[in-house]
């Protein structure tokens, strides 16, 4: 069963978070693990090398955002599922095993798995067809995904899994959620927090919701680019929290370059908002 499975996930001066939740999981464990490093701003690149040699590092020399990231490592998998997962969750080998051996008893055409990261979806059921997983777990099957493509390339950051599964819907593939495997998901704690970070998160919040809304013509009353931007400026000015109000703000801000036509990379690969 190992040598069925590569796991992956994605580093953004995050090496604190894996030394927190993942130290006695890289330890011992036996799955081939591939860790992308995004051009991380602190030592997380250097730190993760030294303190995983078995497994694989990948030190991006830019900031390639999640998606992209995440296709780097999946394209150096040779088994026939990936399991990608966030940092800040904590994980075991046990857990591992049991989403993968569920996955392998499947015999539907399911593509993708998720385990419950959420303790209200924990419970001993059988996994569950759904429109989507979080992009914090998710597990492939990469003899179907190769048929569906993987993360867009054109989105640095946000609305990849939920366009990833669209596209993996679309293809006639199921997506399940698997209740009985929990795992625990700390939550915001994948990288470092600062004002710009935060800012420029939100950016890409706001210019991925509707980047995707628009690729599959999903637009409504509700969700259309102007009132997603005039709601966002509303919101960051009335807010009595200071991030609050500078989230909404970048939101407002990534909506209305959306509508401009701008893209989320810069013409030299780096993505907007970067001080690069």
């Amino acid at each position: 069963m190992v040598s069925d499975l590569t796991i992956i996930s994605v580093s953004f001066n995050s090496a604190p978070v894996f030394l927190s939740n993942w130290k006695s999981f890289l330890d011992i464990t036996r799955f081939k693990i591939i860790i992308v490093d995004n051009a991380s701003f602190d030592d997380s690149g250097q730190v993760l090398s030294q303190s995983f040699p078995k497994h694989h590092i990948l030190r991006s020399e830019s900031n390639l955002g999640y998606g992209r990231a995440a296709n780097e490592g999946i394209q150096q998998c040779l088994t026939r599922f990936a399991l990608l997962l966030n940092p800040d969750l904590k994980i075991s080998e046990e857990l591992v095993t049991q989403l993968l051996a569920t996955a392998m008893k499947d015999g539907d055409n399911t593509a993708i798995w998720g385990p419950a990261l959420a303790k209200a979806d924990f419970s001993d059921t059988q996994p569950v067809s759904t429109e989507a997983v979080p992009g914090a777990a998710m597990l492939f099957d990469l003899h179907k995904m190769n048929q569906v493509g993987f993360f867009d390339e054109n989105i640095f950051l946000y609305s990849e899994e939920t366009d990833l599964c669209y596209r993996t819907r679309q293809e006639g593939y199921l997506i399940k959620l698997c209740p009985n495997v929990y795992v625990e998901h700390i939550g915001g704690s994948s990288s470092a927090h600062h004002d710009s970070l935060v800012y420029m998160k939100s950016w890409h919040f706001g210019w991925s919701r509707c980047y995707y809304l628009n690729k599959h013509s999903l637009y409504s009353q509700k969700y259309n680019p102007r009132k997603m931007y005039l709601n966002c400026r509303f919101k960051s000015y009335i807010g009595l929290d200071k991030i609050n109000r500078l989230r909404y703000r970048g939101q407002a801000e990534g909506i209305k370059a959306f509508m401009r036509g701008e893209k989320a990379f810069k013409e030299n690969g780096n993505p907007q908002q970067s001080p690069l």
